[in-house]
């Protein structure tokens, strides 16, 4: 033997397989190892589609309400509701898709897949295009259905919002597209979150126009006419406006198919790492769904987010105890600057509902939007809380560790709700919300892990601890407990009240850790 490379030679091994054959033998293999039958799988997917099938009769018949009246309101507000929104909604779904997939892949693969299939001269770009296909196919119908509803929430007519769902879903399947081109390369995928980032921004300049402009004296109508189900049957596509339509639908989808084909052919060039990285994710976002805990989806993302970048600079801390802690966490926040541009950026939600004339939901789309802008702050917090021998070694008791790494956050909603308090209006109300969002995101960072002990509640999908339905409901409960008096119009005294004694009694209790 001689020294050198390794070199491949097929006559010592065979002919290479394609992916289509290996495909087809492990889904012989599957079948052959399957101990379930086909009736008892068709009762698991007959509740799905039924449950489907019934929450979206459901979802449909009060989305045609508020379309139908949304389409009679002829108010100023509804006129520059309907003309404001696109500029809104468009940039909003695109950064979302873009950075929902770059978190992800989008393309992925498990471990088992790239330990056992990616490793091998077999062709990558075959093996991979399923999943690129499931992912393009997934955003293509999502983009459909979101457009849809926001289309006809604000009175278009049946026409408007099928070419807007049309339209909107292409823009989406393109930037699909393009997180699977950034994918291949680590400098472009920090470009395109870049992109991302200023479509937040951009979705924020017309919705803070939009909160500040004033109605005038005289009211206009500029609502659609809604098209209830009889008259939708009498649209012909001979008609000028569904011919329109017609052309329009060809040509998007032409368009996305040619880009997709492209696009398929270029996966080989995707790197095996990025690939299973997105395939743990997806199994680490699967477990913390089983358990029905928030906090566990957003630590699943965060760590492969710090795993993917490696190490930070390190700086020299200052003081000791409580202001050593209080310090440091400050700088982790500014490691991740990106949060602080999305919380910036959710400022939007607050404007765009009081420029939209519906100014008693403002209070409660402030305090959830800067609840999902504050929580990720707390993940020092909730770090702490389910590791007790850290608590020993920060030798603070974990109430008073509580209280520590809740001064940077906290402060951040205070700064938070300040922003927002031309759109809320109300000082009392402004205090609440902030309020509110420390109240309900601390709560939720320092809860205990789900129990599975006690007697198991039987239901449809099986039987399920009883500890797995109060998981989503910790954090949000004290938020809507300091927004209750601000939705039942009670004094401001009360309104400042209610939010200062949770807080009180929060922090001033030792949270749980076992």
């Amino acid at each position: 033997m001689t020294d050198g490379p390794v070199v491949f030679d097929p006559s010592d091994f065979g002919a290479i397989p394609t992916s289509r054959s290996l495909r087809q033998w492990m889904r012989t293999t599957r079948r052959r190892h399957a101990d379930r039958s086909f009736w008892q799988i068709f009762e698991d997917v007959y509740l799905v589609l039924f449950t489907l099938a019934m929450f979206g009769a459901t979802a449909g018949n009060v989305v045609r309400h508020l379309n139908s009246n949304a389409a009679r309101c002829t108010s100023y507000t509804c006129g520059r509701l309907s003309e404001w929104m696109p500029w809104i909604m468009v940039p909003l779904l695109l950064a979302i898709t873009v950075r929902m997939l770059l978190a992800v892949g989008p393309v992925s693969a498990s471990r088992a897949s790239g330990f056992w299939l990616l490793a091998t001269p077999v062709n990558r770009a075959a093996l991979l295009r399923p999943a690129y296909r499931l992912v393009t196919a997934t955003v293509a119908v999502a983009g459909l259905v979101a457009a849809a509803i926001i289309w006809a929430l604000i009175g278009s007519s049946f026409g408007v919002v099928l070419e807007a769902a049309v339209l909107i879903s292409a823009l989406l399947v393109c930037a699909a597209i393009a997180t699977v081109w950034a994918q291949q390369s680590t400098r472009r995928s920090r470009w395109t979150l870049r992109v991302a980032d200023l479509l937040l921004i951009a979705a924020l300049v017309p919705a803070a126009i939009l909160a500040f402009q004033h109605e005038p004296t005289r009211n206009v109508q500029t609502a659609n006419v809604v098209l209830t189900f009889a008259e939708m049957e009498q649209v012909s596509a001979f008609d000028p406006g569904g011919l329109h339509l017609l052309v329009v639908c060809l040509v998007v989808v032409v368009l996305c198919l040619g880009l997709t084909t492209i696009t398929s052919r270029t996966l080989d060039r995707l790197g095996r790492s990025s690939v299973i990285a997105g395939g743990e994710l997806l199994a680490g976002l699967a477990g913390a769904a089983s358990s029905l805990d928030i906090s566990m989806l957003g630590d699943v993302i965060a760590g492969r987010h710090w795993r993917l970048k490696g190490r930070v600079r390190s700086r020299r801390g200052m003081g000791s105890r409580g202001g050593a802690i209080v310090q440091r966490e400050f700088w982790r926040i500014l490691r991740w600057p990106r949060r602080l541009v999305i919380a910036g950026a959710l400022l939007v939600v607050p404007y765009a509902v009081a420029g939209a004339g519906f100014d008693v939901l403002v209070p409660i789309a402030a305090a959830f939007a800067g609840f999902i802008a504050v929580r990720p702050m707390l993940d020092g917090l909730r770090t702490v809380c389910r590791s007790t021998g850290l608590v020993r070694a920060m030798g603070m008791d974990l109430r008073e560790l509580r209280v520590v790494m809740a001064v940077v956050p906290g402060l951040f909603a205070v700064l938070w709700a300040g922003l927002a308090f031309p759109a809320i209006g109300s000082l009392s109300a402004t205090f609440a919300v902030a309020g509110g969002v420390i109240s309900g995101a601390v709560r939720q960072a320092s809860a205990r892990p789900p129990t599975y002990s006690g007697p198991l509640v039987a239901s449809p999908m099986g039987a399920i601890p009883p500890g797995l339905f109060s998981q989503p409901a910790r954090g949000f409960d004290l938020l809507l407990l300091c927004l209750a008096p601000v939705l039942l119009n009670l004094p401001p005294l009360w309104v400042v009240a209610i939010p200062a004694f949770v807080l009180t009694v929060m922090f001033s209790v030792r949270p749980k850790t076992d």
